[in-house]
């Protein structure tokens, strides 16, 4: 019997600056959203994201599109130590919405609630994440299973060396998005 899967989903949320640092279209980014969303809401799993724009933006955006049942949105109460008030506009798209404290606790929900953490791209907002995900397994704690890394979506198609060799264990590289489906059906077996 497959179990379903809570997904988080870490990336980068400014397209305008993705596309320029890594000298690919938003056309290019935009068909890899979509086909993450889908695939995800295809082999009926929750997805986790935070209320931000960008990648995360069109995944959910693509989720929700191809019939998604379950879009968890963290949402930070209080606008510390950054504005939330930007954040507000994407509210509407969940299916539950997921009050945090803060912008911290927002950040380190999202890989630290879900089975599976994907990594959609590289940004700074990404890379604390990807500490978050170090910490937790360096001390054992949260309950993720698993980091997916795409790796046509990262400039260098790597993460830092820094994380990448403490979280080797929990890491898979996908070269493609394409390879998608068949690692989440892996890992919801």
């Amino acid at each position: 019997m497959k179990k379903r899967l809570k997904i988080g989903i870490i990336g980068p949320t400014n397209m305008e600056k993705l596309v320029w640092l890594t000298k690919k279209s938003s056309r290019f980014f935009l068909e890899k959203a979509e086909s993450i969303g889908k695939t995800i809401a295809k082999l009926g799993h929750e997805l986790w994201v935070n209320s931000d724009g960008g990648m995360i933006r069109y995944v959910a955006h693509s989720y929700k599109e191809h019939g998604g049942k379950r879009l968890v949105m963290l949402y930070p109460k209080k606008g510390e130590p950054w504005p939330n008030t930007h954040a507000k506009v994407y509210l509407k798209h969940a299916d539950i919405l997921s009050p945090q404290r803060n912008w911290f606790w927002a950040n380190y929900g999202v890989v630290a609630i879900p089975d599976v953490c994907i990594c959609v791209g590289l940004s700074a907002g990404t890379l604390s994440e990807l500490a978050y995900i170090k910490w937790n397994y360096q001390f054992s704690r949260g309950n993720m299973k698993r980091l997916i890394a795409i790796q046509e979506l990262m400039r260098g198609e790597r993460l830092p060396l820094e994380i990448e060799v403490e979280i080797r264990h929990i890491l898979t590289y996908l070269k493609k998005t394409s390879g998608l489906m068949r690692v989440l059906k892996k890992l919801s077996r």
